[in-house]
């Protein structure tokens, strides 16, 4: 049925493991952007991080150790993987953010014998996610983001670029994030912008106001085009 990493969801005459309930979505990122006092814009940020979800119910009558399996589920949350449904990929790589136990039934003697698994994925983007993944299970190198924090911590250049770029020049994002928080698609980055507002005080310049992009970033992330 599926596949994630070593994980299989098969039914065959020796062991039955379904899963039921599949749940995924595409959706827009959008944020309301103040570029005026008396105008916002809503301005297209590209599509939110891929979610998937679905339940898995486990039956030591089905050929399931149940106990077995919740603690193998337990060690791969933070993991990532791509998932195969039907042999097809589906989504990009994902991580397992979640894995919750209900509808437990308990023999007399403390054995398991029936669970319900409730698994929540989120496409990993190792340069925004909060929930990181062990060096030594990926070898996960540094982060865009992380490299863009290194390279402002150098002040002299900061202010350098402060007074190089001015209203009017034409720049390119070469952050991950706008100052608003939501990421920077490639093809922001790829693009030159006009720069229509400075606040050197906030560290952060207006590009494309008001036929562009229409976006706030941080000042010490652009470069001239």
């Amino acid at each position: 049925m599926a596949q994630w990493g070593s994980k299989k969801w098969a039914v065959s005459s020796k062991q039955v493991v379904a899963l039921e309930g599949l749940a995924f979505s595409y959706e827009q990122v959008a944020d309301e952007n103040t570029s005026t006092e008396d105008k916002k814009t809503t301005n297209e940020r590209g599509t939110e991080l891929f979610p998937l979800s679905f339940t898995t119910v486990l039956h030591s009558g089905a050929g399931v150790d149940v106990w077995a399996e919740i603690q193998s589920w337990k060690a791969l949350v933070t993991k990532v993987n791509y998932f195969y449904l039907g042999g097809k990929k589906l989504g990009p790589k994902l991580q397992l953010r979640k894995v919750a136990v209900s509808n437990t039934k308990v023999d007399g003697k403390g054995r398991l014998l029936l669970a319900t698994l409730s698994f929540t994925f989120k496409e990993y983007d190792p340069a925004t996610a909060s929930v990181k993944v062990s060096t030594t299970a990926l070898n996960v190198k540094a982060s865009t983001a992380s490299k863009s924090v290194k390279k402002t911590t150098n002040t002299a250049a900061k202010k350098a670029t402060k007074k190089t770029i001015k209203v009017g020049d034409y720049v390119k994002p070469t952050g991950s994030r706008y100052a608003t928080g939501q990421k920077i698609p490639n093809w922001v980055k790829q693009r030159k912008h006009r720069v229509s507002q400075i606040k050197s005080s906030q560290n952060k310049v207006l590009l494309g106001h008001p036929n562009g992009i229409n976006s706030w970033v941080y000042l010490s992330e652009v470069t001239l085009a």
